[in-house]
């Protein structure tokens, strides 16, 4: 006796809360695009179930690999709870990241905080995150991802030269748990492409310093 099971799965994307953006910066004459050829693996996937956006900036460094540039824009933030934008533009944080304000410039060090919970409030597009140790932060404000493994009074960003884009939104799937064993990600991305900075993720100054573009709103990588 043989069996057949058809099987079929259908989902919807938020476009109102979650993406929808139309990022790229548009030319009649046609858009420069240039990729890196082989990519790399991800070093700093996301644990759980996670999106990568048209746009999000990466630092690919060759035979190394890719580093996903990850930022977070404050709400306010009280003691070790921070509320942060989920909107779309910003990123969404997990439990086990190691956080720290954005500095000015790469080379300043700062103090760093691990997440260990996140609640996502749907109905004004917020996450709610408590970390381990308070940040002193405040609206407006950037988050980053802070290197290393645990939290320091001294640490450095995660990703200090982001150098190419994300080309098209990408659903991600759990590297950790749920089953999953030695997952893991590989990316190829694109540079010399034209982004509006409205559109994209929150940039700090440090990252806003390394734009080519000489126009007021676009960023040029």
């Amino acid at each position: 006796m043989s069996q057949v099971t058809n099987l079929a799965y259908f989902y919807e994307t938020s476009r109102k809360v979650r993406g929808g953006r139309a990022v790229w910066v548009k030319d009649s004459n046609g858009e420069n695009r240039k990729n890196v050829l082989l990519g790399g693996t991800i070093l700093n996937p996301n644990k759980g179930f996670g999106h990568l956006w048209a746009a999000q900036l990466v630092q690919y460094t060759p035979a190394e690999g890719c580093l996903i540039f990850r930022s977070f824009e404050v709400v306010s933030a009280t003691g070790t709870t921070l509320v942060i934008k989920g909107d779309g533009y910003s990123d969404a944080p997990e439990v086990g990241m190691l956080l720290m304000v954005a500095p000015d410039d790469v080379a300043t060090k700062g103090q760093s905080a691990l997440v260990t919970a996140v609640e996502y409030n749907a109905s004004n597009a917020q996450f709610s995150v408590t970390t381990s140790v308070a940040l002193t932060a405040e609206e407006g404000d950037i988050l980053v991802e802070a290197k290393g493994n645990a939290v320091s009074d001294k640490a450095e960003v995660l990703v200090p030269t982001p150098n190419t884009f994300v080309e098209a939104d990408r659903e991600m799937l759990p590297t950790e748990g749920y089953g999953f064993e030695n997952a893991n990600y590989s990316i190829s991305t694109v540079h010399d492409k034209e982004a509006w900075i409205a559109r994209m993720q929150p940039l700090p100054k440090y990252v806003l310093a390394m734009n080519r573009s000489y126009i007021k709103g676009i960023f040029w990588i």
